[in-house]
């Protein structure tokens, strides 16, 4: 093992060298001996695909790529370098996919700017990623961007639209319009989608793509990272579960209770899932649940309740809800309210020894 190590880390010497100087044909010989001592190295199958872009051998370089992005468990570097290919061969509905993928990793990394950023730029490239203007509607939402919010929905419609589920399309576009009531695009949009209109036409911001496209299958790299990034920070929630013994059982319920609402807001939504009267979309609440939590992460306890109310009054279930709901309203001294909250989280039998401590220690 030790001689396998040794005659690999010269070979990637070498072959970072030969890269430097750019004589290919020699880094190439140098990285395949080094993935020949260890077959699944991302770094050695980068330094290859340099070699190979350097050779232009294009195609060889775009799988040295995709092998070092899965290797390396979805490093940015490599996917970027997948993506730039991709869009250099003109294959531009991979790159989207894979600065979809991108985005998702800075998600995990509770990196939202960028994300957002790589998002936007996936739709540029595919314009009928659905589950990415999801993403993008939802986050600026939460943000209050209301145009840029409404803009998302309306894609999301379109898409939708021009793969015949109308019914849902027009949800989409009920949903931009209880954003901005007074919006032409959104009264237009229903208008079209409800006369079985082909198509509709939205005005984009200059930086974004109108057109949509029914959405392929994302290949093994998006795939693969989208499934780390819809885990929601797993190793975060080992750390918790180590921690728990240790902790009262209103912090234990309350970090439940948050686990509960992060997974809601990442489950996909069911295809047969319908809106009842005066209910909101999936999509919606889920922006009102992300809201919610950050309103109370800054202390601003009327905000996020005003923000779990609407879920709940949008259709939301969850007994997580309640019982947060419940704790905001005992913040607020409001006795009443949270006996209220805490009847409907009880329906969770996890919630009850929390809910009995966090009331007693109101009545002390």
């Amino acid at each position: 093992m030790a001689q396998d190590k040794a005659r690999y880390t010269e070979a990637m010497k070498r072959g970072l060298v030969f890269n430097q100087q750019q004589r290919w044909k020699e880094s190439l010989g140098a990285f395949r001996a080094a993935i020949g001592e260890f077959p699944k190295d991302a770094q050695a199958y980068a330094g290859l695909g340099d070699a190979c872009f350097g050779l232009k051998m294009v195609d060889k370089a775009l799988d040295c790529f995709k092998l070092a992005a899965r290797y390396s468990g979805g490093n940015v570097e490599y996917l970027r370098r997948v993506a730039d290919i991709q869009e250099r061969m003109g294959r531009l509905s991979d790159a989207g996919r894979t600065y979809m993928a991108v985005g998702e990793v800075y998600l995990r990394r509770r990196q939202l700017d960028d994300a957002v950023s790589y998002w936007q730029l996936a739709t540029r490239l595919e314009p009928g990623l659905l589950g990415t203007h999801k993403r993008l509607a939802m986050v600026f939402q939460r943000q209050n961007k209301t145009r840029e919010a409404v803009r998302e929905y309306l894609a999301i419609a379109r898409i939708l639209q021009q793969r015949g589920a109308n019914n849902k399309a027009v949800q989409m576009a009920k949903a931009a319009m209880r954003l901005d009531p007074d919006n032409p695009d959104v009264l237009q949009a229903i208008e079209l989608i409800r006369h079985g209109a082909e198509a509709f036409d939205v005005k984009p911001e200059p930086e974004v793509a109108a057109t949509a496209v029914a959405e392929p299958d994302e290949d093994d790299v998006s795939g693969m990272v989208r499934q780390m990034a819809s885990a929601f920070e797993a190793e975060r929630k080992q750390k918790i579960k180590q921690k728990k013994r240790a902790d009262d059982p209103v912090s234990v319920a309350r970090r439940r209770a948050q686990d509960a609402l992060a997974e809601e807001i990442f489950r996909e939504e069911e295809d047969d899932e319908t809106v009842g009267p005066g209910e909101l979309s999936k999509l919606e609440r889920d922006a009102l649940i992300g809201q919610a939590m950050d309103f109370e992460s800054r202390g601003q306890v009327d905000d996020a309740i005003g923000c779990y109310e609407k879920a709940i009054h949008g259709g939301l279930k969850l007994p997580a809800v309640h019982f947060m709901l419940g704790l905001l309203y005992l913040n607020k001294k409001n006795l009443a309210q949270a006996r209220t909250a805490f009847e409907r989280a009880v329906l969770d039998g996890a919630y009850i020894p929390a809910i009995k401590m966090a009331v007693s220690s109101q009545l002390k």
